[in-house]
């Protein structure tokens, strides 16, 4: 049974870090700045070899609770220690590299409209809600609080007592957020959205090796659909018919002779310069991903292209 939770205004905030140090401590200064009753900050130091150790351990402030893990196991298992020590019913996640806008505990805290709310998922933007990002600065916004993204989510504790915590598999994916989500759906919660609920993203040092490690994320879907035969399609993931992932790829790798060009045209009319990022993406980034997904497909025998 969910406990009465606009009387009880209270919340704890998980934050989780690994070698983040200038992110962290403009992420921190966010959520000290928030206009809420009563809340904690749990930040979970995912053994930082950063001089974090060392920032965190000089903070001299009731409202942060700090936990030390002697290395680096992924955010999957510094979420759930983070679970492990929050002292309140509602726990809201943000990213170490996000900064929260002051009434974004509020706001989360309202979409909790009913005892069957088991999450609520706030709107994320990259660096402003003015900024109109390109590729690869959309892979982090969350416009209209559509998916279900760990940097701006709050779940109710029962949740996770029905559901058990963040698996560690999907870590690989960069996806144990979706699935999160997606469990708790298959298990009767019912969620909202708070588009008042606004974080913003900081602006991100994107890396050949970064937006190729990002290729995999799509790959999940074989993996859910097997898992949550029912449950997979409900935050609108880009797959249509229920069997094709990111359709537009194809389009895209077809065309490619004639598309490229214009693309890069474009994207040097935007001001981008960073070509090994651009070439990156097209068409290596395209291709990669298909890959992947045909790869967790054949291994899970799920029709899914």
């Amino acid at each position: 049974m969910f406990l009465p939770i606009m009387i009880n205004n209270k919340c704890s905030i998980v934050v989780c870090t690994f070698n983040r140090l200038d992110y962290l401590k403009k992420c921190l200064a966010s959520l000290l700045e928030l206009d809420f009753p009563e809340y904690e900050i749990i930040i979970v130091n995912d053994g930082s070899t950063d001089g974090t150790k060392y920032f965190l351990d000089s903070l001299n402030n009731k409202k942060i609770k700090i936990v030390h893990r002697e290395c680096n196991q992924g955010p999957s298992e510094a979420r759930n220690t983070g679970i492990k020590n929050a002292r309140h019913d509602i726990i809201a996640f943000t990213d170490d590299d996000c900064a929260v806008d002051r009434n974004w505990l509020t706001e989360l805290i309202k979409g909790f409209t009913s005892e069957q709310i088991g999450f609520v998922i706030g709107q994320v933007f990259y660096i402003s809600k003015n900024y109109k990002g390109y590729f690869p600065e959309r892979l982090v916004s969350n416009l209209y609080a559509r998916w279900p993204m760990g940097c701006n989510i709050a779940y109710h504790k029962n949740v996770f007592k029905t559901c058990g915590n963040f698996d560690t598999f999907y870590s690989k994916y960069t996806n144990e957020d979706s699935e999160m989500a997606i469990r708790a759906i298959s298990k009767n919660f019912a969620f909202n959205r708070s588009l008042n609920a606004i974080v913003y993203h900081q602006a991100t040092d994107w890396t050949v090796k970064s937006l190729l490690k990002s290729a995999r994320n799509a790959s999940v879907w074989p993996v859910l659909k097997k898992k949550y035969r029912n449950h997979y399609l409900c935050f609108g993931p880009p797959i249509k018919w229920g069997l094709f992932v990111n359709m537009e790829d194809y389009l895209y790798m077809l065309t490619s002779p004639i598309f490229i060009p214009l693309l890069f045209i474009r994207y040097v009319a935007h001001g981008k310069k960073n070509l090994k990022i651009f070439f990156t993406k097209w068409p290596i980034y395209l291709f990669l991903r298909r890959f992947y997904i045909y790869k967790e497909a054949i291994q899970n025998k799920v029709l899914i292209l």
